[in-house]
């Protein structure tokens, strides 16, 4: 019977060993018929990649469309995300950036599925740009740290997609006046380009850190690295890298006042870029407008500056549009089309405000997560073993009873030790990533609100210097035609007109004066709020009760304006909606805590339907720019009640914006 028994059992295994060979030979059979029909198709899907590779933006878009078919047929869900990729930053080179933007959400799926990390890291970074050139900082800055986090963990730092990523976040940041990051991130960019050979990267990055030092007025050394990327550019054939190179040398003369020397580089960027890289030409027809100007050829001017306006409205850009309206308005008020230059003036204010609307940069909590992205601790456990000379039968039982229980005990012990420190090190390192959050937040909101203030001084001058100036030589010609001629004080259309230009002198000093208040510089922040609400009372139902309390003499010039601000937008939503007849505006210094109380007995309203107004958003960006907090209380009949608070002792001169 043991015979029997013995013997089945030599049976059963090699009748086990036969069929487990037979499936092995039955999947490779299979999984080479597989390959076989997959490298077929691959074969064409290769060929068609190559040929889009070296088309025109428009043909490489067909093609890659075809691509992304056979993939999908093909089940071959890593080219097809590539091929999604690659038709997304055709749209982008295009300047459809929303386009793009649509077809790299759609490759995630694909990238995701191809489990691809790098794939993944990929995606993350195309998103990034579409963001960017939109003029999303928020998300693009996120979707960037996302493609980092995923290169870390696939050791991919020194890649083509990680030198994109750096050269683009120092570009995020130049656009927030944040210019040492700025660098920071091209010297990353520039170093993994050159160690990884990407010459087409290392041109680029070379460029834009030419604009980096235009922007800091340092021509010469902006010209050295334009000049620099051009030659690579030219060694790799790349046409839309020279368009970049020629339109930055050109702009770099212009900001030297070498007009004519701008214009030939100028023109070739055009050339280069025209129907193909259109934000490259448009950009480039703004300077050769800013040159043709300076050199007095108004109607050249006027031309191209018109038609690239016209374009980058078209296609969405508003990225330097402005330098092309400041440009327009002065050859408009150079060839006396006064009419057009208000026009211009007004398309440029309603651009600005969308630029720094806050629903454009909405949850810029911005967020720069720090580029060193903390990684979790791994466990690392050993097994225990434990190991006993055996003397008896019942000893030896015993013993590995007694040797498994002891084991399993402190196995458990351990694991609970790293478990619970593991959990520690993970609460540590989240609370860390959250402050870095708060102080990024805290940082990118501060270079936002800055940003606006920069604009108000600009606008300021341009309203008292340029328009008021022009507003005071009509008024001056206007009173001298009396001399002239007596006849004229006694039509009625010549008074009605000098009353006309002069309350319009009036009006523009009133809003020069509300953007950029010259009484902050001359007196204190009470005496410069009171002043303000005695203004708002003049010729007005509104009654202001203004009360202060406390020394206010150690704030900085820069905290004081923005409380000013604070306090001005507050009292402006009062007179535009509550209908109020009294308000109180209270402001309180107690130690280092500074409090602010509005408080108005208008007709008030329903605070969670217009949670998302344009004018709460701004006062939420400036109160969290300082690290400040609020209450806002509001009910239908009974008027409004806001407080702010401050906590001194926590922001620094050098933190204020």
């Amino acid at each position: 019977m043991c015979r029997n028994s013995f013997s089945c059992r030599i049976f059963i295994r090699f009748l086990s060993v036969c069929i487990l060979l037979l499936f092995h030979n039955i999947s490779s059979f299979g999984q080479h018929i597989f390959n076989a029909n997959f490298n077929s198709d691959t074969a064409g899907i290769y060929q068609l990649q190559a040929k889009a590779k070296n088309a025109e933006t428009d043909s490489a878009i067909i093609l890659y469309k075809e691509v992304l078919k056979k993939c999908i047929d093909a089940n071959y869900p890593e080219g097809a995300g590539k091929a999604l990729l690659d038709i997304g930053q055709k749209y982008i080179d295009k300047g459809r950036f929303q386009d793009g933007l649509n077809y790299f959400r759609q490759a995630f799926h694909w990238c995701l599925k191809s489990g691809n990390k790098e794939d993944i890291a990929t995606y993350y970074s195309a998103v990034g740009l579409a963001y960017f050139y939109l003029g999303d900082y928020v998300n693009a800055t996120e979707n960037y740290y996302n493609a980092l986090s995923e290169l870390k963990k696939i050791n991919k730092t020194v890649s083509l997609t990680a030198a994109n990523i750096y050269s683009d976040l120092a570009n995020i940041h130049l656009r927030l006046n944040q210019n040492a990051k700025a660098l920071n991130y091209f010297n990353e960019a520039e170093s993994i380009a050159r160690q990884g050979n990407f010459d087409y990267k290392l041109a680029m990055v070379l460029i834009n850190k030419g604009e980096y030092f235009l922007g800091q007025k340092k021509t010469d050394s902006a010209r050295t690295y334009f000049l620099e990327g051009l030659e690579i550019a030219k060694k790799i054939d790349k046409s839309d890298l020279q368009a970049y190179a020629n339109k930055d040398i050109g702009e770099a003369f212009v900001a030297s006042s070498q007009y004519e020397k701008a214009i030939p580089y100028l023109q070739l960027a055009i050339n280069l870029a025209k129907n193909k890289y259109n934000y490259i030409a448009i950009n480039a027809s703004y300077n050769l407008g800013d040159a043709w100007y300076h050199l007095g050829k108004y109607h050249e001017a006027e031309a191209i500056l018109v038609s690239s306006l016209k374009e980058a409205t078209d296609a969405n850009l508003k990225d330097n549009t402005i330098k092309g309206y400041t440009t327009l308005t002065a050859v408009y008020k150079a060839t006396g089309q006064y009419k057009k230059a208000f026009d211009c003036i007004e398309n440029m204010s309603v651009l600005k405000d969308t630029l720094t609307s806050i629903e454009k940069t909405k949850a810029i909590n911005q967020m720069e997560i720090r580029s060193q992205i903390a990684e979790k601790d791994k466990m690392n456990s050993d097994n225990l073993l434990v190991i006993a000379q055996q003397k008896s039968k019942l000893a030896q039982k015993n013993l590995w009873i007694t040797a498994i229980a002891a084991s399993i005990f402190l196995l458990g012990l351990i694991l609970a030790g790293i478990s619970r420190n593991n959990r520690h090190k993970q609460s540590l390192q989240a609370e860390h990533i959250k402050s870095l959050q708060q102080e990024n937040k805290i940082g990118v909101l501060k270079a936002i609100v800055l940003g606006e203030e920069n604009e108000r001084k600009r606008i300021a001058r341009e309203l008292h210097d340029g328009i008021g100036g022009m507003l005071s030589a009509a008024m001056m010609r206007f009173m001298t035609i009396p001399h002239e001629n007596q006849e004229i004080t006694r039509i009625p259309a010549y008074n009605e007109v000098m009353d006309l230009l002069g309350e319009m002198g009036d009006e523009i000093r009133k809003t020069a004066h509300n953007l950029m208040p010259e009484v902050l510089m001359k007196q204190s922040l009470p005496d410069a709020v009171r002043s303000f609400c005695n203004y708002v009372q003049q010729g007005g139902p509104l009654q202001i009760d203004f009360q202060c309390y406390g020394s206010f003499d150690t704030i900085t010039q820069d905290f004081k304006l923005n409380i000013y601000r604070i306090i001005q937008e507050l009292v402006k939503n009062i007179t535009q909606h509550s209908r109020a007849s009294h308000a109180l505006v209270q402001m309180q210094m107690h130690e280092q805590l500074l409090t602010i109380t509005v408080e108005d007995n208008g007709i008030g309203f329903d605070a969670g339907t217009v949670k998302n107004g344009l004018g709460l958003h701004n006062l939420q960006t400036r109160i969290r720019s300082l690290d400040g907090h609020y209450t806002f209380e509001s009910e239908a009949g009974k008027g409004t009640s806001v407080y702010i608070e401050f906590d001194l002792r926590n922001i620094t001169s050098n933190e204020m914006v």
